[in-house]
């Protein structure tokens, strides 16, 4: 009954998370994927495309989705793109869930300790990472959670039949095709097969079925971008062989210790950092060590950094926790009804809690709700949004997968631009709300992508050092 009450909390919890964490946490997600797809959506042109598309880098399979969940809510004439990119994050939201009880179950069995039994159910289902993780329809999310359920169906069925092997190789090449980075958590897979568990045969099955996913990513990306091209070539040639991926600037090998410690949020992040390294220091031929090291270690070298990049592996973080809490139980003879271990087992409760209900109702980007305003304020007439040297669609590249098809941009620099028309709505956008004052122009506050309430306690001014918008509708 227990487990069941945590099952359906992390399910509840998730919901509420696909319905409010709106947007993207790195802006891959709407530019690599949502724009890509706006392109066969008719919601942009290529013009507005990044580099990466005209080098045919990008695989398809993410934009192929969002295009087929397009093209149905168009038959049902309800073409709204903030609809389709909740169901995309309800569809994360259930995939990821799959992910989490698939290697819940994989591992619960062997953890003899009642007390580390309880503390793993926890973290398989309510770590505040993973539901921020799990929501969010990006190449990193997918592919991490594909590859957990291939990883954890493989665990459960050791000895399944050879069809079981290439069907569950179907699926990691399918995790593949949404991360081409996944490639050294199956290289350490594979290894592990043929290295400790010396069958080569089950090896070759799961090969196959990863390759037959290449050639299914390759027909995609040939009805993509209309011709026949690797994509997987093209993204190592550009970002390693080109060094592209540098450009974007280089980080010293100890970077993912420093952000993950930070970002993590400690006590969690120190917990994180330090299971990981306990298990692939002392248990090197597990096939956990064997899976993620050469992921791991590939992504220390590479100079370009992000956290992001180990979100793919997030999934592993409770059985790494309590695989190192159980070596350090054995080394140790730790006890945990120890008062400092109770101290730091609630510490971590509440911090998780507190996150838990900020990453479930906050935006995950904040424009996503001024633009949702806009699209729906805009449904009836042509409008003309003005402004200053900000445009909130104009982000790294331009956002059009959200924008309305009957909306214009005007850029101003004073009220003497601003041409009124009776058949045309106007409105106004601005990130410092003292700028309206200079223009001297009849105008209402309809929105701000702050709550007013907020505005009530602005102590030391620090919405003023706040991205905020404000948006005005002009008499």
């Amino acid at each position: 009954m227990h487990q069941n009450r945590i099952y359906f909390l992390s399910i509840f919890i998730l919901i509420v998370a696909a319905i409010f964490s709106k947007g993207y946490y790195h802006f891959d997600e709407q530019i690599q994927i949502l724009e890509f797809a706006g392109v066969k959506l008719n919601l942009t042109t290529v013009h507005f495309m990044p580099w990466e598309y005209n080098y045919q880098m990008r695989p398809a399979l993410q934009p192929l989705m969002v295009v087929f969940l397009g093209t149905m809510m168009d038959f049902f004439h309800y073409q709204n793109p903030f609809f389709i990119a909740f169901i995309l994050r309800l569809c994360s939201a259930t995939i990821g869930f799959l992910a989490m009880y698939l290697m819940y179950q994989s591992y619960c069995k062997i953890i003899t300790d009642d007390t580390l039994q309880k503390w793993f159910l926890w973290l398989s289902f309510l770590l505040w990472m993973m539901i921020f993780n799990c929501v969010r329809f990006s190449s990193e999310s997918w592919s991490g959670s594909l590859f957990l359920i291939s990883f954890a169906l493989l665990n459960n069925k050791p000895n399944a039949n050879k069809l079981n092997y290439f069907l569950i190789g179907i699926l990691i090449g399918f995790s593949f095709l949404f991360r081409y980075q996944t490639g050294f958590l199956i290289a350490g897979l594979l290894l592990w097969y043929w290295g400790i568990q010396k069958n080569i045969y089950n090896a070759i099955l799961i090969s196959l079925g990863v390759l037959l996913m290449i050639g299914v990513g390759i027909l995609i990306d040939k009805w993509f971008y209309g011709k026949w091209t690797l994509t997987t070539w093209n993204y190592f040639s550009q970002n390693i062989l080109q060094g592209k991926m540098a450009e974007f600037g280089t980080e010293p090998w100890w970077y993912f210790f420093k952000q993950t410690f930070i970002q993590a949020i400690p006590p969690f992040s120190i917990l994180m950092i330090v299971g990981f390294l306990i298990v692939i220091f002392t248990q090197r031929k597990d096939r956990l060590t064997f899976t993620l090291f050469p992921f791991l270690f590939t992504h220390f070298l590479i100079g370009h950094k992000e956290l992001r990049f180990m979100f793919p592996i997030i999934g592993f973080a409770p059985i790494m926790i309590i695989k190192a809490l159980e070596w350090m139980q054995q080394k140790w003879k730790l006890n945990w009804k120890n008062v400092w271990v109770n101290f730091f087992a609630k510490l971590m409760i509440t911090i998780n809690i507190i996150y838990l209900i900020v990453i479930a109702f906050k935006p995950a980007n904040s424009l996503i709700d001024l633009y949702q305003f806009i699209y729906n304020d805009c449904k009836q007439a042509s409008t003309v949004l003005y402004h200053l040297k900000d445009n909130p669609y104009e982000r790294v590249m331009m956002v059009n997968f959200y924008k309305p098809k009957n909306l214009e941009f005007l850029a101003i620099d004073s009220n003497q631009k601003i041409e009124l028309s009776k058949n045309k709505k106007h409105l106004l956008v601005l990130n410092n709300p003292d700028e309206i004052k200079n223009l001297n122009i009849k105008s209402k506050l309809v929105y701000t992508t702050l709550p007013h309430w907020i505005f009530n306690f602005n102590f030391n001014h620090w919405i003023d050092r706040t991205e905020c918008w404000y948006l005005y509708e002009l008499d």
